[in-house]
């Protein structure tokens, strides 16, 4: 079950924070990535996504 605040680390190596469910969709989520050069740029992962290749952090 995917959280919100909960980071992820992606398979590319990018670590995203998950925000908020995108308003009007049923498993759309905004992200922060939180990895280097690209920290501060938010981006937007299907829930399927997120689960199948996201690795939560402790």
């Amino acid at each position: 079950m995917i959280q919100k605040h909960q980071i992820y680390t992606l398979p590319s190596g990018a670590i995203v924070q998950v925000g908020r469910l995108v308003p009007g969709t049923a498993d759309d989520w905004n992200c922060v990535f939180k990895h280097k050069e690209k920290a501060g740029y938010m981006v937007c992962f299907a829930g399927e996504f997120i689960r199948k290749y996201g690795k939560a952090m402790a």
